[in-house]
């Protein structure tokens, strides 16, 4: 063996060559030592060869000479001897060791022990039965099966749990309810609402205080799971309804005719309603208003519309219930009397002082004109315009035609016609005087009632409401308590129904109402047209009128209710459907106050009142199951450092900050019944401590050992009086995405179910080789104390939910503490979740400087996609095969795990990857990068066809890959 070699090691070799010599360079030194034992063997080698081909010629002779295979069968046992030596050399040395076990055995010299794996950690929330309340011991066991097969993980509730039903999960107020106010005329209704009607009704009804407003259908629009509604009149932002409080109440099951009580007299403009058909009325026509006994209203008419007759002055006072129209009479004037005939003038008294009297005469008997109103047409003013002055008769004589036995009167076949006026009130408004003049002809209602009748409408109380009780036609499932809506056209008023009472002799039933009738202030509602809708059969939300999307970045939360159970220090997870955090009840509002609670940290980004969820019966659980308890061994109060194998893989660690490396082993060992405490390292024990020890084992077990006597106690002497409980559970497997665990092992009488809302992770491997010869040195200068940058990095690269870490100097801003920030990339692709954030910054707050304020941060993945065009000979290899290869060998070289921070990806490193493969003669690669990604690196090199050549990453990114599907490979045939 040649000496020590170890000193030409400065450029960093992985291995060093301490053997100087095979088994032909053995042979020859020994042929030529026994060379001058034995002269009489000949040379084997020409004189002229070279001194490798010599050797390698004597070393392929096979002589039929024992002496000669024994001296090569020497030679070849001292190369396989050396070769082990040499093996066994570089396992002596840090830097060259291979074997996990060498590697802790040299590294134990630096009195530093390799980190342990982790388990896996999470939140659970438990979810109580209905009005249940009590405590969940530790040790809860969840379940998640893998669904390509294999052995389940069980995942423990690390701590009791004293829950309740109400802490389920909590909402803010009015989580339920959309607080925009509601306006427009479209409404959209959850739900396929069928049968729908134009014109008829729709009520909304405001949840909170029961306020209606009723509006018109004007058209509706139905789909599979909403209906959209049109109305009339739009719904003001001022009528003040929310939209996740309104009611719309549709579909109403009655329609009844509207009967009373009528309107007996009204003011009446130029416009008159009329009842029934306006058949025989035209543009032009005069028509009496009134009742054939009363005083008329004489009208020409301007205009018909619909069923309106529009007149060129106002009505004035109608009385409605009881007038008609009717086609005047024509009373032609034979005479007006006076001296020229002789006819006396009849001795009549006005019947107001100051009134005029005038008597005409009128062929025939018209003595039923007494007490009848008479109109003349008179034209007058400039512009002319046309009046219709009433002159009252006050006595109407007929005279018949005397007999051949009577003496011939002078008003024989006439009657005497006195009608009487005002000259001061019946004038124009321009003054003109409206006495008569020679009237050729006046006119008079008819003695029967017209065949037109003015339509009439329901009467209103002195406060502008409908008046009480309605009375309408029978209704068919009308009661008290339901909703009604008088309509006619636009015109509602609306209700809610104190009684209704039917009378079925009548067939007619009457309304009362809560409060009376509500209206826009509109009408009339004449009761020809007008209907009473009662009884809607359904009842509709608004679509949205159960999202509530008012942002709430608050730590202070409104509720509508508080819990007793609530406290504050409670653990709580705080989930809005996309991103979950994990924080504590800090405080609560105090008895007098409306609810509410305050939080430890604001609700995660993107919150809502409608999304955010409060889960407050919250206990963490960690990958592993319990295992019964079992015999150690034997304690001896002689022995020094006595220690113990726990011949089982696979023990779980869950998070300790007062670890090194974060973790602890999750055991519980007794001894003669007294529980000892797990320590890092026994050096730091006292004599009277009760400590132990845990050093991994190369195979994944463990060993328990106890102290000295001076560094911790020593056992007590016993017959199996070291007992050990353990949970048996570890690594990166136990890092599932959230929504894994929901299965409870067995059911548990308190509970209905769990939920994982948030991703398990911190789980990983064991130190690796490669990872624990960095780390020891590492360790070795921080003193498991974190100073320099490169100390926080070391730290939290020692926990084994880590994947690499980077550490990095904050500014301080206005205050005077130091601020380190590390950026960490989790071990196994797991998620970076609150609970390891808040793990890693209580381990480095247990291992910083006092004052130093530390920030754990996850890493920013900058994923690239990969493009490769391979060439391969297809007479000599299979192109799938060659593009599987290919598309492995990316894929692995170009993971996360194989990707460091702030680490350059440049285009040769996958021609490198490429080339490498088996069956590829040449090829051509492409790195793709989102604009996004390109945007946030730092750098993206690229050549003059905009190419990417280099993707050049911030020092908190990672460039990688994020899944195979990044992967494009595409095989051509090679050819010269």
């Amino acid at each position: 063996m040649a000496r020590d070699l170890t000193r030409w090691n400065r450029a960093g070799l992985d291995r060093v060559r301490y053997v100087d010599g095979n088994a032909a360079v053995f042979l020859e030194r020994m042929r030529a030592r026994l060379a001058a034992d034995f002269p009489q063997w000949p040379a084997t080698a020409a004189a002229d060869a070279a001194p490798r081909e010599a050797m390698e010629a004597v070393y392929q002779r096979n002589p039929d000479d024992l002496l000669w295979q024994l001296t090569r069968g020497y030679a070849r046992a001292s190369h396989v001897l050396a070769e082990s030596l040499d093996a066994i050399a570089n396992e002596g040395w840090i830097g060259t060791a291979t074997q996990w076990e060498s590697l802790r055995r040299l590294t134990a010299m630096l009195d530093y022990a390799p980190h342990p794996p982790a388990s896996a950690f999470t939140e659970l929330a438990l979810d109580y039965k209905p009005t249940v309340s009590g405590r969940v011991a530790a040790g809860f066991q969840v379940k998640y099966s893998p669904p390509t097969g294999g052995k389940p993980l069980i995942f423990e509730t690390l701590a009791d749990l004293d829950g309740d039903a109400a802490l389920n999960e909590l909402r803010p107020l009015g989580w339920d309810r959309n607080p925009l106010r509601l306006s427009g005329a479209t409404l959209v209704l959850a739900g396929r609402i069928d049968k729908l009607k134009t014109g008829e009704p729709l009520l909304l009804e405001d949840e909170r205080d029961g306020r209606l407003q009723a509006h018109l259908i004007v058209g509706a629009l139905v789909a599979a799971g909403s209906t959209t509604i049109h109305l009339s009149p739009p719904v003001s932002r001022h009528d003040g309804f929310l939209r996740g409080y309104t009611r719309c109440h549709l579909l109403p099951t009655d329609k009844l005719r509207a009967l009373g009580p009528r309107t007996t007299g009204a003011e009446v403009g130029r416009s008159l309603r009329i009842a029934g058909s306006l058949e025989g009325l035209r543009a032009g026509d005069l028509v009496a208003i009134g009742r054939p006994e009363a005083k008329p209203l004489y009208r020409r008419i301007k205009a018909v519309q619909g069923e309106h007759l529009v007149f060129h002055e106002p009505l004035g006072v109608v009385d409605l219930a009881n007038s008609t129209l009717m086609t005047p009479i024509t009373v032609p004037i034979a005479h007006l009397g006076g001296n020229r005939r002789l006819i006396p003038p009849p001795n009549i008294t006005p019947p107001r002082a100051g009134w005029r009297v005038r008597s005409l005469y009128v062929a025939g008997d018209w003595s039923w004109l007494n007490g009848r109103w008479l109109a003349d047409i008179r034209h007058a003013g400039n512009p002319e315009r046309e009046y219709l002055p009433v002159y009252e008769c006050i006595n109407a004589d007929y005279f018949p035609p005397a007999g051949d036995s009577q003496r011939e009167q002078l008003l024989a076949g006439y009657t005497a016609v006195t009608l009487t006026w005002s000259p001061d009130e019946d004038r124009t408004a321009s003054g003109q005087s409206l006495g008569l003049d020679n009237p050729q002809a006046l006119l008079v209602a008819p003695r029967a009632p017209g065949p037109w009748r003015p339509d009439t409408f329901l009467q209103k109380s002195d406060d502008g409401r409908l008046s009480e009780p309605l009375l309408v036609e029978q209704p068919k499932k009308l009661a008290p308590g339901d909703l009604a809506v008088v309509a006619r056209g636009g015109c509602l008023a609306w209700a809610r129904l104190r009684h209704v009472s039917v009378d079925s002799e009548n067939a007619q039933a009457r309304l009362e109402t809560v409060g009376g009738w509500q209206d826009r202030g509109d009408g009339p509602f004449y009761l020809e047209s007008s209907r009473v809708f009662g009884h809607f059969s359904e009842a509709r939300e608004l679509l949205d009128g159960r999202v509530n999307q008012a942002p709430l970045t608050d730590a202070r939360i409104p509720l509508g209710s508080l819990p007793p159970a609530l406290r504050p220090g409670r653990l709580v997870l705080a989930d809005n459907g996309r991103t979950v955090v994990s924080t504590r009840v800090s405080e609560i509002s105090p008895a007098g106050e409306s609810p509410w609670l305050h939080l430890a940290a604001p609700p995660p980004k993107g919150s809502s009142f409608g999304n955010l969820r409060l889960l407050a019966n919250v206990v963490l659980a960690a990958h592993g199951e319990t295992r019964p308890a079992k015999a150690l061994g034997s304690g001896s109060g002689a022995a020094n450092h006595q220690r113990f194998l726990l011949d089982v893989a696979d023990i779980s660690f869950v998070p300790d900050p007062a670890m090194p490396a974060g973790v602890r082993a999750d055991l519980a060992v007794r001894v003669a019944g007294e529980l000892w405490t797990q320590t890092a390292n026994l050096r730091d024990s006292g004599p009277a401590d009760a400590h132990y020890q845990v050093r991994p084992s190369e195979d994944g077990t463990l060993w328990i050992e106890f102290g000295d006597g001076r560094n911790g106690r020593r056992l007590p002497t016993g017959g199996n009086n070291v007992l050990i409980t353990y949970r048996q559970g570890v690594g990166a497997a136990g890092n599932l995405p959230a929504g894994s665990l929901l299965r409870p092992v067995h059911p548990h009488p308190l509970l209905s179910g769990c939920r994982q809302p948030m991703a398990a992770s911190g789980g990983g491997e064991r130190e690796s080789v490669a990872a624990l010869r960095e780390n020891a040195a590492a360790a070795l200068l921080a003193l498991e104390r974190a100073v320099s940058l490169s100390d926080y990095a070391a730290l939290v690269r020692a926990n084994a939910g880590v994947a690499q870490a980077s550490a990095f100097r904050l500014a301080t801003g206005r205050g005077q503490r130091e601020k380190v920030e590390v950026v960490v990339v989790p071990a196994g692709g797991g998620s970076f979740t609150p609970a390891l954030k808040a793990s890693l910054e209580a381990f480095l707050l247990a291992h910083s400087l006092p004052g130093v304020q530390t920030l754990v941060s996850p890493y920013q993945p900058l994923a690239v996609r990969l493009k490769a065009t391979v060439r391969v000979r297809p007479e000599a290899f299979e192109a799938d095969a060659v593009r599987v290869a290919v598309s492995a060998a990316l894929a692995t070289a170009f993971a996360l795990e194989r990707r460091q921070l702030g680490q350059v990806l440049y285009r040769g490193e996958i021609y490198g990857v490429v080339d490498a493969v088996i069956g590829v003669e040449n090829s051509d690669v492409e790195i793709l990068i989102d604009a996004g990604a390109a945007t946030a690196a730092r750098r993206v090199a690229r050549d003059g066809s905009g190419r990417v050549l280099s993707v050049h990453p911030q020092a908190r990114q990672c460039v990688h890959l994020a899944n195979s599907a990044d992967i494009e490979v595409r095989v051509e045939d090679f050819s010269l």
